[in-house]
């Protein structure tokens, strides 16, 4: 099949995309939405719920699809944001296809850079979806720069779900196990957080980043309750609570057949009741029981992750990562296809390679291009 037509159901309002609802493109948006969710490559990042999201922190966005009457056999979503170096694009997790062969991905990624010169932009940063078969070499011979683009994930863990509870206590490694049931022996409590909650789960993520040594993203609180009110029905907020206090929160978004832990957050408190196995280990059974057959907590370091699925023993090397946590929950790493760059001018490419093959530069331009 070639094309998917627009039957798909989605927990998504026809009237949350209407055409007087901020200039988004009603039907449009809609078939697109459910397009998304019929495909296996279809994420939230390029949703119009999440550009709706991002139109908060000063990104514009245009939605090209095509297809005959009725049928979408491929599109992308294109957020722009002006900076000082001029407007820059950003294709995160697309272009999505209904089908991919050479043909289809040459032009889809045809598309992509036609649209970029239309809109004048100075660069595109362009990541294909997870699950989709666009490599590099792929980027490379339709204008784009052979250098990734530093800072963005390039690699995670994801968890599956099949078998509900039972399954998903039995993947446990031994140590995850063993804390989870401590911390229900301890009274530790998993409890579902409301819209109101969210400056409470700020805090939380907050200090988890002040821990780790980075800046929080989102850095405002305005941005939880922008997703709260985009995704509706498709995210849910738990916390772990200890003696009456929340001490820790996971933000889950739910699109397809994947359940992301997007955001997290923990004040160190009650580390000896094990708050945070147990909200994991409930989170996992709570996206299965909301339909997801996967979970996705979000990064890993590339490094370890390649090491690892060619069997190399990285297991004291990965004990001293936060990585480690995800994968005594079950969690298998997965590779992704790398950022690259797009520039309008094939003799911009070779000082853009420069560029992005200096470290310090190149998380420079990679923090200034993505916003």
């Amino acid at each position: 099949m070639g094309m998917i037509p627009i039957v798909a159901s989605t927990g998504l309002k026809a009237e949350a995309l209407s055409p007087g609802c901020d200039g988004w493109p009603g039907e449009k948006g809609l078939a697109w939405e459910q397009f998304l969710e019929s495909t296996p490559r279809g994420q939230y990042q390029q949703s119009v719920r999440w550009a709706r999201v991002k139109q908060g922190e000063g990104w514009d966005f245009r939605l090209s699809t095509w297809g005959p009457r009725g049928q979408i056999e491929g599109g992308f979503l294109l957020l722009i944001k002006a900076t000082r170096l001029g407007r820059v694009g950003f294709v995160n997790k697309g272009p999505v296809l209904a089908q991919e062969t050479p043909d289809s991905v040459r032009d889809a990624l045809g598309r992509v850079m036609e649209s970029a010169r239309a809109h004048r932009l100075r660069a595109l940063i362009l990541q294909p979806p997870d699950r989709s078969s666009i490599r590099s070499e792929d980027l490379w011979q339709s204008g784009f720069c052979r250098s990734p683009v530093p800072g963005i994930i390039d690699a995670t863990v994801i968890a599956s779900l099949e078998g509900g509870r039972n399954g998903i206590w039995g993947r446990l490694g031994r140590t995850a196990r063993r804390e989870a049931r401590r911390a229900i022996e301890r009274g530790v409590e998993i409890v579902e957080g409301t819209r109101e909650n969210l400056p409470r789960f700020f805090d939380l993520m907050c200090q988890t980043c002040r821990r780790q040594g980075v800046a929080p993203n989102p850095a405002r609180v305005d941005a939880l309750y922008r997703r709260w009110e985009a995704f509706g029905s498709d995210i849910k907020l738990l916390f772990a609570k200890v003696h009456g206090e929340l001490v820790a929160g996971l933000l889950l978004l739910r699109f397809g057949r994947t359940c992301t832990f997007e955001k997290k957050g923990w004040n160190e408190q009650a580390s000896e009741a094990h708050p945070n196995t147990l909200l994991n280990v409930e989170a996992m059974i709570r996206a299965a029981e909301w339909g997801c057959e996967f979970v996705d907590f979000v990064a890993m370091d590339r490094g370890l992750a390649e090491r690892m699925l060619k069997g190399e023993d990285v297991e004291q090397e990965v004990a001293r990562t936060r990585h480690a946590f995800n994968l005594r929950l079950g969690a298998k790493p997965v590779l992704l296809t790398p950022a690259h760059v797009g520039m309008p001018h094939s003799w911009q490419r070779p000082w853009v390679d420069w560029i992005l093959g200096r470290r310090s530069l190149a998380r420079y331009l990679g923090r200034f291009l993505t916003g």
